[in-house]
């Protein structure tokens, strides 16, 4: 789910030392992210991995992810899923290695209040609420036990 790759930029221009590395199941979602990589890239920013993946079933090992960010989808360009919050959560859970953070962006703010609640494995860190356009969305911050 790391769409156009706008987030995972932000992220790899924070932690310039970090792989990062995005995920996403729709093929034109990549194609602009591979295309917003490559104009950072021109910029100076460090080449990001992305796969075409599917968040609930990742090709990737167990434990072997210290974070994860998520820009979840709202609900609104791609309509909903149901049961994509618990799965994707799930997933996340095996591949972040204990100690493991995972911020998660959304507008669905008591669906995966709900979903987290339900799972002993992740934490509640902390909850920010920002706006994205006119949207009013939140960033939980969980850590995995």
């Amino acid at each position: 789910m790391c769409g156009r790759a706008g987030v995972l930029l932000e992220a790899a221009r924070l932690q310039p030392l970090a792989a990062c590395v995005g995920c996403d199941r729709n093929a034109a979602q990549l194609e602009g992210a591979a295309a917003n990589a490559d104009a950072a890239a021109r910029q100076g920013a460090l080449p990001l991995l992305l796969m075409h993946a599917d968040a609930t079933r990742l090709p990737l090992h167990d434990g072997s992810v210290d974070a994860v960010l998520s820009d979840l989808p709202f609900g609104r360009k791609h309509g909903r899923r149901e049961g994509l919050y618990a799965a994707a959560l799930r997933e996340w859970r095996r591949v972040l290695r204990p100690g493991g953070c995972a911020v998660l962006l959304t507008t669905r703010k008591a669906e995966l209040a709900e979903v987290v609640s339900a799972d002993p494995a992740w934490a509640k860190v902390g909850r920010h609420h920002l706006m994205i356009g006119a949207l009013m969305a939140c960033a939980h911050v969980l850590r995995r036990q």
